[in-house]
C-alpha cells in the first residue's frame, strides 16, 4: 500500500467508505475546506488540549513520564495519541484521547481501540484507555476550573471488546481501496443524503428538487423510490402513498402552484395580540465556558434584535442589545434591555423556530431569578411564525418542502437578502463575535467592523419576520382572490412567481 491507513482515515471508513475512498484517489475533490468554521473548531480543540494538560493526573511525578500528540505506526498504519502515560518501572502505558464533547460517544470508541491497536503492534504494552470529555453541568463561576471542568472515562474494558472488530474493520478498510465502489444512490447516508461528493461525482445531473425534499418522507419509501428510479419529486407516481401534506406537496412542485390555505393562515393571525414582537437571538457556544454563570456548549445569548409593532398599522420600532464583551455576564445585560424593550406590554412574542429561542428564555430565567417571570411570561406568550409553512399552510414550490427563513424570504421578498451582508449567517456571526470580543490582537476597526455587521444581520432576521408577517396580512386579506392582481410590496409574493395561486383549504394530518 502506498499510504499508511491513518486514524482518521479509519475513521472516516467507518463513516462512508466511498467519501474515504476519494479521499484517497481523489483527494482534491474532498480535501478539508479552509473555512471558518473549520479554523474555529480547530482552535476550539486546541484550546481544550492545553487545559486538559493542567489536570492534576498530568503534572510530574516521580516514576511516570507524560508524552503529549504521541504518534505510533507501523508498515501500513498510523495513530497519534493524545496523551501517552508511561510508568518507567514497567513500561506500560495508559491512552488518554480528549474529545470537544459532553459524553463518551461510539465513535470514540472506536477511536482509541484504533490507537490502542496499532500502539500495540508498533510494540508498545497498552494498559488502560481514557476518554476526556467536559461535565455538561459544571457552571463558570470566576476562573475555569479543569477538575471540574473535565470528566475523565475509563472506557478500557469497551476498548478492548472493540479490538476484534477494529483489527476486521482496518482489513476492509484497506481492502476497499484496492477496490473500485459502483456507486449508487442508495448508497446515501441519513446526514448528507444526495450532498455526498462521492454521489455527486457520479451522477452530476442530478436534480435540483428531488424526493429527499419531501417533508417528514420515511427512509423506506425514499428507498423505494430510489429503487423505482425516481429521484425528481415531480416523477413521484399519483398514487404513491404519502400523507396528505405530502401529496400538496408534491402536487405544488409538479404544477408550479402555490397553495395556500387563507382562512387557516388568517385564522391564527386573529388570534395574536398586540402589540406583536418579533424577536430573534445569536448565541455562542463553546467546549471551555467563556463568560460567567456559563456551562459547556451552553449556547450563550450575546445579542437580541426586536421589531415592535404596537397596533394594527402602526409602524415598527426597533430595539437591539449586542454586547461588546464590555461585561462578563452577557446574557445578563441582554435580559435588562429586553425586558426595557418590551416593557410597553409582552403581547404576543413572534420567532423563528420556537424551540430555540424558549430553550433560551429558559435558561436565562434560570440564571437570573430576577427575570425569571418576564421570561416565563415570553414563552407563555410565543409564537412560532414558521409553523405556517412547517404546518403546510403556504406551499411554494421554490421553498423545497422547507420552512427555514432563508428559504421562505427570497420567495416572499426577494427584494430582501442576505447575499450583501458582512455577516449573512448564524455560524459567522456566533465565530466573529467571540472573535471580536476575545482576540487581543484585533485592532479597533476590525472589531467595529463585525459589531456593525452583527448588528445588521441580526436585524434583518427579525425585520424579515416583519415582512413576512405583511405578506400574510396582505394574502388573507385577498383570500378571495384566485390570484394577485398586484403586490401589497413591491417584489411580494405576486411580483416573484408567475404561477397561479391556488387559495384553498386543504386537510391537514400529523404526519
Amino acid at each position: 500500500m502506498k499510504n499508511r491507513l491513518t486514524k482518521t482515515a479509519y475513521l472516516n471508513y467507518l463513516k462512508c467508505p466511498q467519501e474515504f475512498w476519494l479521499a484517497v484517489h481523489q483527494p482534491l475533490l474532498i480535501a478539508e475546506p479552509d473555512t471558518l468554521e473549520y479554523e474555529h473548531l480547530r482552535q476550539q480543540g486546541y484550546a481544550v488540549q492545553q487545559l486538559v494538560k493542567k489536570l492534576q493526573r498530568f503534572q510530574l511525578r516521580e516514576g511516570v513520564s507524560f508524552d503529549f500528540e504521541r504518534p505510533f505506526q507501523t508498515a501500513d498504519l498510523y495513530a497519534r495519541c493524545d496523551i501517552v502515560v508511561t510508568d518507567r518501572s514497567t513500561g506500560v502505558i495508559d491512552l488518554y484521547e480528549t474529545k470537544s464533547s459532553s459524553s463518551v460517544k461510539d465513535e470514540h470508541i472506536d477511536d482509541v481501540a484504533f490507537q490502542k491497536m496499532v500502539a500495540e503492534l508498533s510494540g508498545s504494552a497498552v494498559g488502560c484507555c481514557y476518554v476526556i470529555t467536559t461535565n455538561g453541568e459544571y457552571v463558570r463561576h470566576g476562573d475555569v476550573d479543569p477538575e471540574q471542568l473535565f470528566v475523565v472515562t475509563d472506557v478500557t474494558d469497551l476498548v478492548n471488546e472493540r479490538i476484534p472488530v477494529t483489527e476486521h474493520q482496518t482489513k476492509n478498510a484497506i481492502a476497499y481501496l484496492e477496490s473500485v465502489p459502483v456507486a449508487s444512490l442508495l448508497d446515501y447516508c441519513d446526514t448528507n443524503r444526495l450532498d455526498c461528493r462521492f454521489i455527486k461525482l457520479h451522477f452530476p445531473d442530478l436534480p435540483d428538487y428531488t424526493i429527499f425534499d419531501i417533508a417528514f418522507l420515511k427512509n423506506e419509501k425514499r428507498r423505494q423510490l430510489l429503487s423505482d428510479g425516481i429521484v425528481s419529486i415531480i416523477d413521484v407516481p399519483d398514487d404513491f402513498p404519502l400523507s396528505d401534506k405530502q401529496r400538496i406537496q408534491v402536487a405544488s412542485a409538479k404544477s408550479g402552484d402555490i397553495v395556500i390555505d387563507c382562512e387557516a393562515i388568517a385564522q391564527r393571525i386573529d388570534s395574536w395580540e398586540y402589540p406583536l414582537h418579533f424577536l430573534d437571538y445569536e448565541t455562542f457556544a463553546y467546549a471551555i465556558p467563556q463568560f460567567e454563570g456559563i456551562r459547556p456548549f451552553q449556547q450563550m445569548c450575546f445579542q437580541y434584535s426586536l421589531h415592535t409593532i404596537d397596533a394594527p398599522g402602526a409602524e415598527p420600532r426597533h430595539s437591539y442589545y449586542l454586547s461588546h464583551g464590555e461585561d462578563d455576564r452577557p446574557p445578563h445585560a441582554l435580559a435588562e434591555s429586553l425586558k426595557k424593550a418590551m416593557s410597553g406590554g409582552i403581547g404576543t412574542v413572534l420567532v423563528w423556530y420556537e424551540g430555540f429561542e424558549k430553550t433560551r428564555n429558559c435558561e436565562m430565567a434560570a440564571m437570573f431569578p430576577e427575570y425569571a417571570a418576564f421570561f416565563e411570561e415570553v414563552n407563555a406568550n410565543a409564537v412560532d411564525l414558521m409553523k405556517i409553512f412547517s404546518d403546510k399552510l403556504f406551499i411554494h414550490p421554490d421553498f423545497k418542502g422547507r420552512s427555514s427563513i432563508k428559504k421562505v424570504l427570497p420567495v416572499l421578498r426577494p427584494d430582501l437578502s442576505y447575499k450583501d451582508l458582512g455577516i449573512s449567517d448564524g455560524l459567522t456571526a456566533t465565530i466573529s463575535w467571540f472573535r471580536a470580543v476575545t482576540w487581543e490582537s484585533m485592532n479597533y476597526t476590525e472589531r467595529q467592523k463585525i459589531f456593525d455587521d452583527l448588528e445588521k444581520y441580526c436585524e434583518l432576521d427579525t425585520w424579515a419576520m416583519v415582512e413576512i408577517f405583511n405578506e400574510l396580512i396582505a394574502l388573507t386579506t385577498h383570500g378571495s382572490e384566485p390570484r394577485f392582481s398586484s403586490p401589497p410590496y413591491e417584489g411580494g409574493v405576486a411580483a416573484a412567481s408567475a404561477e397561479r395561486v391556488v387559495l384553498s383549504v386543504f386537510p391537514r394530518d400529523s404526519d
